[in-house]
This record gives structure tokens, C-alpha cells and sequence, in this order.
């Protein structure tokens, strides 16, 4: 019985991290019929990640010590099988490829009067906008070309309380507004009520591409730099095994 659990992590504690893997648990139930656990001492950047992505699941049967057998684990060849980043992963783990966004199973609420906005999501726990990564100049004419294609809709800057996500790398370019985050669902909630996210390729993209599940028309648009580009591309044409998120449905914005 031990052989046929699932235990089940992400290497890294990130949002975007623990979203990849979140439709694994129901399709090792549907098409298996084995059971999955949280793997005990998994890492998590916070304890709202834990929440939204596992511990709404209601195929987490809990927490369990053991022998890591789902996730990233080192030894797996992530390289590209289906052309789309979940379904790949349900590839590798031997299952059915049947997913190609990740998913929560929190419901989002609807907010009103946020229709016809455009959320702006610049921040990043890891990325960084010295240069090194994203340059700040760059991303801002970027945002800003974006902003006059799009001028009829209301464009909303997002700021997160410390408290909520800890040491953050925000760049906040000029918006009509700010709404604070009061938490990791009402982050939901915003997105699923606006038109559009404009975001780094950071778990942001990852939880967007999840609320599309139930806003269909949700427009994803995701600044990457020219090197993490190129990873991307190179992990879509075969020409590396390692790569980073890639969706077919995201609009991929090069600064």
C-alpha cells in the first residue's frame, strides 16, 4: 500500500512552484485511484500558498513523512513532451496529459467595477530589476506600449502588505490607481473580475493561467526578459531539457 501513495512537494516554496504541480493529486486519484499527501516539511514562502493551493484540495488526504515521489524531483527529465508546462508534468508522473492550466479549487468571488481593468502585477519574490534580470527602463517601455494599445481600459497597480508575502521586489510603473491585497484570495478575486493581468514571469502568471479556469476571457500578458525568454523558447523547441513555465495562452511580452 506504502508504493501506491503519493508524496508530493515542490523544490522551491514559490506560489508558481507548488501551482505546477496542483493538478496531479485529483488525476492520481481519477486514473490510478492512489491517494495523495503533502509531503511533511515541504517549504512554502508563506502559509497563504499552503492554503490556496493544497490545503483547499480536496484530493490532499494531509500530511504524511516518507520517500518524495511527486514534484520536481531531481532525477525527473523535464524536457518538452506535450508543448505545455502541467500537462508535461502529468506526463512525467506517468498519468494521462489532460490539464494544460494549473488549478485551485477556491471559487473566486466577483468584484464590480473591474471589468474593463488592467491589473499590474510588476513584483517578484526571486526576480530581480537591476539589470541582472529585468531592467527597469526596459520593463517600463514595455508597460508603457502595452498601456497605450490598451488605452481605453483602466489600468491598476497592485500593492501587497509585507505581513502577506514578506521581502517583495515591487517596481510600480505609473497606473490610475493602487488596490491593496488584503489577502492571497482576494487576489483571486481581482483577477477573476478584471480584463487583464499585466505581470512578470513570476508565480503571479502561474495563478493567473489557474483563474482562467473560470474566467476563460482573462488576458495574460507576461513581461520576460531576453535570456529567460530564450530558456523558454529553448525548452518549447526541444533544444534543452531545462525550461521555465510555459503556456500557450500566455501573451509573452519581451523588454
Amino acid at each position: 500500500m506504502a508504493n501506491n501513495i503519493v508524496l508530493i512537494k515542490s523544490y522551491h516554496g514559490g506560489l508558481g512552484d507548488a501551482l505546477q504541480f496542483s493538478t496531479l493529486p485529483e488525476e492520481f486519484y481519477k486514473q490510478q485511484g492512489r491517494e495523495t499527501y503533502l509531503l511533511d516539511g515541504a517549504s512554502f514562502r508563506n502559509k497563504e500558498i499552503y492554503d490556496l493551493v493544497w490545503g483547499c484540495n480536496p484530493y490532499i488526504k494531509g500530511v504524511m513523512d516518507g520517500e518524495w515521489n511527486a514534484g520536481d524531483l531531481p532525477e525527473f527529465d523535464v524536457r518538452n513532451n506535450t508543448g505545455n508546462w502541467i500537462s508535461n508534468w502529468e506526463y512525467i508522473h506517468g498519468l494521462e496529459p489532460v490539464n494544460t492550466r494549473p488549478k485551485i479549487y477556491y471559487k473566486p468571488k466577483f468584484i464590480d467595477g473591474l471589468n474593463d481593468c488592467v491589473i499590474v502585477d510588476l513584483s517578484s519574490i526571486t526576480l530581480k530589476h537591476d539589470g541582472s534580470e529585468y531592467d527597469t527602463d526596459q520593463l517600463n517601455r514595455s508597460y508603457l506600449e502595452f498601456k497605450n494599445k490598451n488605452s481605453d481600459k483602466r489600468f491598476i497597480s497592485v500593492n501587497f502588505n509585507k505581513g502577506l508575502v514578506g521581502d517583495i521586489n515591487q517596481y510600480s510603473p505609473e497606473c490610475d490607481s493602487t488596490i491593496d491585497i488584503e489577502s492571497i484570495y482576494h487576489y483571486c478575486d481581482i483577477m477573476y473580475s478584471a480584463h487583464s493581468i499585466f505581470c512578470l514571469h513570476s508565480g503571479s502568471v502561474v495563478l493567473a493561467a489557474a483563474i482562467q479556469r473560470y474566467n476563460k476571457d482573462l488576458s495574460i500578458n507576461c513581461a520576460v526578459y531576453p535570456t529567460l525568454y530564450s530558456q523558454i523558447m529553448g525548452w518549447v523547441n526541444n533544444t534543452t531539457k531545462m525550461g521555465a513555465f510555459y503556456y500557450d495562452y500566455v501573451n509573452y511580452i519581451v523588454t
